[in-house]
């Protein structure tokens, strides 16, 4: 089998060496790229011949940020997962990185076993969402004082098939479970979801599940 391919891009060389190599104790995943800087990434990648399916970047690096960079991978190399680490927890800085496009988010004081978890999710579904985010996207809105439209009221018209589809896609499920529950061809379950990123106007999967929490559409605390 082959191994879930992960680039670590941290500038603090202890915990970038500590990580790296509690990523490669797993069986099922290696680090294939390290760099100590956004700029460093960007300028290796074109020489891989194979890209990795999972960065996990730090938000304060030296000549590029995490932020900046997860815009350009958004933007130049969308297969590839982006999965912050920082020391912020604060909902608003969230929101802003989801918003960004990031597929996942995560604190430096958690542990290797949600490191895993997540990179193995959001390589699997497109994003990685744990319970802190869920509730940092549901609140982050309020604390911007934005007056989220209720689903009844969104200035786009979803069928009731692109409900079922956004709401399972936000339980992590992947286009052949959905085409499972729903009696439908993955292929079709992909149309749902292209028409989904293109109504909600958002860059991939991690967007679409905003776009749901955020539009009363799909409630965390709920499912």
């Amino acid at each position: 089998m082959d191994k879930l391919r992960v680039a670590l891009v941290e500038d603090q060389r202890l915990f970038r060496d500590g990580m790296a190599a509690l990523i490669n104790e797993t069986g099922d995943m290696e680090v294939v790229s390290v760099a100590d800087n956004g700029r460093h990434f960007l300028d290796l990648l074109p020489d891989m011949k194979e890209l990795p399916q999972v960065a996990l970047i730090d938000m304060n690096m030296p000549e590029m940020n995490g932020l900046e960079l997860a815009g350009t991978l958004v933007k130049t190399y969308p297969e590839i997962r982006v999965i912050v680490l920082t020391v912020h927890n604060q909902e608003r800085f969230i929101v802003k990185m989801i918003e960004a496009g990031v597929a996942g988010y995560l604190v430096k004081n958690c542990d290797i076993d949600e490191v895993r978890q997540a990179i193995r999710t959001a390589h699997k579904t497109g994003f990685y969402f744990n319970e802190a985010t869920m509730l940092a996207m549901r609140n982050g809105y309020k604390m911007k004082n934005l007056q989220v439209k209720s689903f009844a009221n969104i200035p786009v018209e979803l069928t009731e098939r692109e409900v079922e589809v956004l709401c399972l896609i936000c339980q992590e499920f992947t286009n052949i479970e959905i085409g499972e529950r729903l009696n439908i061809s993955p292929r079709t379950v992909d149309g749902h979801r292209n028409n989904l990123l293109a109504k909600a106007g958002c860059k991939n999967t991690a967007g679409l599940v905003l776009f749901a929490v955020n539009n009363n559409i799909y409630d965390p605390l709920i499912h």
